[in-house]
């Protein structure tokens, strides 16, 4: 669903983008997209060329989604791999939510200065290794498994420079502890608990914090792919 669909328009088939406009848009590689899709973080659509063959095309959603691993990949340094796994196992549902919350805060006739604003979405990535998903009070009651009244999820952390390990939020409270353990082993379940202690220490004693926020990213992508321009303060510095 596209946003403007989302706003209230009358439903109708998504509008599909080739290669070059989601490449444009997301700040993302082609390379990078194929990568994001056979991990299942994204997923082309192929439609017919007039003379034969197949094309690759893009929805809205999918070229905003792959935006935020752009962003990922920029500003956190982390390279294609961790990136799709981060895109990839992060709870379903998760990222179209973030594109479904911007709806009403995009708009053809805003101008090209992307800014932030108060129910933004943010990424922090602590000591370099934990990565926390910060989102409004509203939001965190959208996620049933998410600890009660906590809007910083953790999402994982990077186990190698290759491979991030997702944390299931149920390891927030005790009740959702006693369910995994069902779900996996009490081994598995404990170990799972230390290391959510571990990440929600870190956060609160970090040396470290980097943050992006993927809403300011997601409103920036949107107007790129619709024709617009989009540029952040930092920009006028270069």
């Amino acid at each position: 669903m596209t946003a403007s669909e989302r706003n209230g328009a009358e439903a109708t088939e998504p509008v599909l983008h080739g290669d070059a406009e989601a490449v444009a848009a997301s700040g993302m590689p082609l390379p990078s997209l194929r990568v994001l899709q056979a991990a299942g973080a994204i997923q082309a659509r192929k439609t017919p060329k007039q003379h034969g063959g197949f094309k690759r095309m893009w929805r809205e959603d999918d070229v905003l989604v792959a935006s935020i691993g752009a962003a990922i990949s920029e500003h956190f340094a982390w390279n294609i791999r961790i990136v799709a796994e981060v895109m990839s196992t992060t709870r379903s549902g998760t990222w179209t939510a973030l594109t479904a919350s911007i709806a009403d805060t995009i708009s053809p006739e805003a101008g090209p200065l992307i800014r932030s604003a108060e129910d933004d979405w943010h990424l922090d990535l602590i000591n370099r290794k934990f990565l926390f998903l910060r989102v409004p009070p509203i939001v965190s009651l959208l996620f049933p498994d998410a600890p009660p009244g906590e809007t910083a999820l953790i999402l994982g952390y990077a186990a190698s420079k290759d491979r991030f390990q997702m944390l299931p939020w149920l390891v927030g409270r005790p009740e959702g502890r006693a369910r995994l353990s069902k779900l996996t082993t009490p081994a598995q379940a404990t170990t799972a608990e230390r290391i959510y202690k571990l990440a929600m220490a870190s956060r609160a004693n970090a040396l470290s914090t980097a943050s992006i926020n993927i809403s300011m990213q997601v409103r920036a992508t949107w107007r790129r792919l619709h024709g617009l321009d989009a540029h952040f303060l930092q920009d006028a510095l270069r």
